[in-house]
C-alpha cells in the first residue's frame, strides 16, 4: 500500500510551481564564477578540490534564507492545502499513516534530486570553469585524509539537518498556517548555523562536531551527529504523524 503512494505524491509534489522553484537554487555552484572575481593563484579553502568547493557550495544553500525559505512553505503546503480545503484527494479510504508516509517520502526524494542536482551543477562549474579560468587544483579531493573527513561530515551534517526540516516543518504546517512553518523552518536553520558560535548551544548542532572533529575521536563525531539528527528528526516525524492523524477532513 505504501510503496503504491509514493509515485502519485511524488508526481503531485514535483509538478508544483515552488518544487520548480526550489529546484531553482540547486544551479547556485552555476553564479558562484561571476560572483568571485579573480581567484587566480588563490589558495582558499574550497578551491583546494572538487570536494571542497561541494561543501561550500552546500552549506552556501543551507545559509542563505530563500532556498530554506522556498523549501520550508513547499514542505508546509503539501500537508496544509488538503488541511484547509478539508479534503483528502484521492487517498479518503487509504490509512492515515500511509498517507503520511508517502508525503514525507515524496518530499525528502524532492530534496534528494536537489542534492543530485546541486553536485551536478558543482562538478560543471568547477572543471569546466572554475579549474580552466582560475587555475585550480582540480583534484577530486583534498590532499589530507582530515580535510576530507571534514569536508564529508559537514556534507552529511548537512544533509541531516535538511532531512530534520522536512519533519519539523510538516508537523507545524499541520497546526499552523503555511507562512508560521516557514518561518520556524528558517529559524530551525538559522538556529543550527548560529549555534556553532554559542558556547551554550553548540554541542546542540551536529555542524559542532564536524567543524570539531579533530578535537574528538573521529568515530565520537560520526556518532554525535547521525545520534543528534536522528532524534532530532524521530522526534519531528513522531509529532507529525501523530497531529496528522488527528486530522478531520
Amino acid at each position: 500500500m505504501f510503496n503504491s503512494l509514493v509515485v502519485p505524491v511524488y508526481k503531485t509534489i514535483i509538478n508544483r510551481r515552488d518544487t520548480v522553484i526550489f529546484l531553482a537554487f540547486s544551479m547556485i555552484p552555476l553564479l558562484i564564477p561571476f560572483l568571485a572575481g579573480n581567484m587566480d593563484g588563490l589558495d582558499i579553502d574550497y578551491t583546494k578540490s572538487f570536494l571542497n568547493f561541494l561543501e561550500m557550495t552546500l552549506l552556501t544553500q543551507y545559509q542563505l534564507v530563500l532556498p530554506t525559505l522556498i523549501f520550508s512553505l513547499l514542505i508546509s503546503s503539501v500537508f496544509r492545502e488538503e488541511i484547509d480545503s478539508k479534503v483528502l484527494f484521492l487517498y479518503k479510504d487509504l490509512s492515515r499513516s500511509s498517507i503520511f508516509k508517502a508525503k514525507i517520502t515524496g518530499l525528502t526524494l524532492v530534496y534528494l534530486l536537489f542534492v543530485v542536482a546541486t553536485c551536478v551543477a558543482a562538478f560543471l562549474t568547477y572543471y569546466l570553469i572554475m579549474v580552466p579560468n582560475f587555475s585550480l587544483n582540480s583534484s577530486l579531493f583534498p590532499t589530507t585524509s582530515q580535510a576530507i573527513m571534514k569536508s564529508l561530515l559537514m556534507i552529511l551534517s548537512l544533509l541531516l539537518l535538511n532531512a530534520v526540516t522536512v519533519v519539523v516543518v510538516s508537523a507545524i504546517s499541520i497546526k499552523s498556517k503555511t507562512i508560521v512553518a516557514a518561518i520556524v523552518g528558517v529559524f530551525q536553520c538559522l538556529f543550527f548555523v548560529v549555534a556553532p558560535l554559542l558556547v551554550g548551544m553548540k554541542y546542540f548542532t551536529p555542524i559542532t562536531y564536524a567543524n570539531e572533529f579533530e578535537k574528538t575521536h573521529l568515530l565520537s563525531a560520526i556518532l554525535m551527529i547521525i545520534g543528534l539528527s536522528v532524534l532530532y528528526y524521530l522526534v519531528g516525524y513522531w509529532n507529525a504523524h501523530r497531529l496528522f492523524k488527528k486530522v478531520e477532513f
